[in-house]
């Protein structure tokens, strides 16, 4: 498909003016996509599946105004990019743990302006920086949220990782490879994210959208978050499937017409 970038841009509240530069470009719809399209992950929660075709990521983030997850936002990034102007690639990638990175399940895209290389990833929730970084071995690098920077990883499951600074130590975000990789590799990634009994997003309720102005709500299960431009953070437990569709909607911004949701109560698969 042809993408509609102009409609697209209309979906983040992004004007571009033709004079910015490669960089900017990518800076600002990284920025103002992360913000206006939200973390969510309703559909493999309520049994649903999830297209990754871009036909099917344009017609439910921009024209439905509903959120996603990795496979579907960071598709959806790295082809508004590329119809920008910015040369961008997708790349698969593993989130760390406490005993390293676990299996290739993420989405990112490796983009490059003005013939630097960044990471842009706009499909992580969590700690996700709202600004790409840098391909910058060993450089710390602020969002005006956190602090983060890439190093090497040389091991056969990643060849960079990139890190975040909490309670004053880099732990490890995210591990990738520097290798585009094909759709169907996706695809495979996906159909276990959006169908495995054993998947985080069929066995829990997760959802975040950061705000323009440094906010961020957040969402686990029924225990939801605001955190301030300040930093200061607000907690607070919602009751009830209409209080939380209307939190989707109020502070999320996904759109809830004709969406069908009802929370459950988590039960460890067998």
């Amino acid at each position: 498909m042809e993408f509609e970038l102009k409609a697209y841009l209309e979906r983040i509240g992004l004007e571009l003016n033709g004079s910015e530069s490669e960089t900017e470009k990518l800076k600002k719809i990284h920025l103002h996509h992360i913000t206006h399209i939200p973390f969510e992950a309703l559909d493999p929660y309520m049994g649903r599946e999830v297209g990754i075709s871009p036909e099917r990521t344009f017609e439910k983030m921009v024209i439905n105004k509903r959120g996603g997850y990795c496979f579907e936002q960071n598709g959806l990034l790295c082809a508004a990019l590329n119809a920008a102007g910015v040369k961008t690639y997708s790349v698969q990638a593993r989130v760390g743990n406490q005993e390293g990175f676990g299996q290739p399940l993420h989405r990112m895209n490796v983009a490059e302006a003005d013939g630097v290389r960044y990471i842009a990833d706009v499909g992580y929730g969590g700690d996700c920086f709202v600004l790409p970084l840098e391909i910058k071995l060993d450089v710390e690098q602020s969002d005006g949220r956190n602090t983060y920077r890439v190093v090497k990883h040389p091991t056969p499951e990643c060849d960079y990782a990139v890190q975040i600074l909490k309670d004053g130590k880099f732990t490890n975000l995210l591990g990738f490879t520097d290798k585009p990789a094909p759709e169907g590799d996706f695809e495979v990634c996906n159909f276990y994210t959006n169908c495995s009994p054993k998947s985080g997003f069929k066995m829990f309720l997760m959802c975040a959208r950061p705000t323009l102005d440094g906010g961020k709500y957040t969402l686990f299960n029924k225990s939801g978050s605001y955190t301030d431009p300040e930093g200061n953070v607000e907690h607070f437990e919602l009751e009830g499937d209409e209080e939380l569709i209307a939190y989707f909607r109020d502070k999320l911004e996904i759109n809830m017409d004709g969406v069908e949701f009802k929370y459950r109560e988590f039960v460890m698969p067998k």
